[in-house]
């Protein structure tokens, strides 16, 4: 069992370690980065286990952010109202437990007034998993992106929940 609570500042140094061990599946945040976001989020809650363990982290941004990330700018430059999922990381022992389709559905509910949430997953390196899970909660591809000087490349997502 799992429960899901609003991140608090407190957790950032554990938000920080878990984003840290997703690498390359999401980059490197700083403790800062985190901090700022966590006063900006539309929505950032962490899931924990029976025991008060953080098992993952959802951090969703709102649009209009001055955001240096080129995948937020992407979404920017064609949608003037979105929410963008920047992360989602589950801790691999806490993996197939369903708390990743928790968060997401858990954001559809309590988000309000935006049209659609948009997100990327790479396809370059390959994460077969994040498509596979995407595509299951009806997320549709609407253009690609390289990053990362040409090292990456992104599926952008998005889902309408109007």
């Amino acid at each position: 069992m799992f429960n899901l609570r609003d991140a608090k500042h407190s957790d950032i140094e554990k938000i920080v370690s878990i984003n840290e061990s997703a690498i390359p599946a999401v980059n490197y945040v700083s403790y800062d980065e985190f901090e700022w976001f966590l006063y900006r989020k539309l929505y950032f809650k962490i899931a924990e286990n029976s025991h008060g363990t953080i098992s993952g982290f959802l951090l969703v941004l709102p649009s209009g952010l001055e955001y240096k990330s080129l995948n937020y700018k992407w979404f920017s430059d064609k949608y003037s109202k979105f929410a963008y999922i920047d992360r989602i990381v589950i801790m691999d022992e806490f993996k197939n437990n369903g708390i990743g389709k928790s968060l997401y559905l858990d954001l559809e509910k309590n988000i309000i007034d935006y049209e659609f949430i948009a997100c990327e997953f790479n396809i370059k390196p390959p994460n077969p998993i994040s498509k596979k899970f995407h595509e299951s909660l009806n997320y549709k591809n609407v253009g690609y992106q390289l990053t990362e000087n040409q090292t990456k490349k992104v599926s952008l997502m998005i889902k309408k929940i109007t």
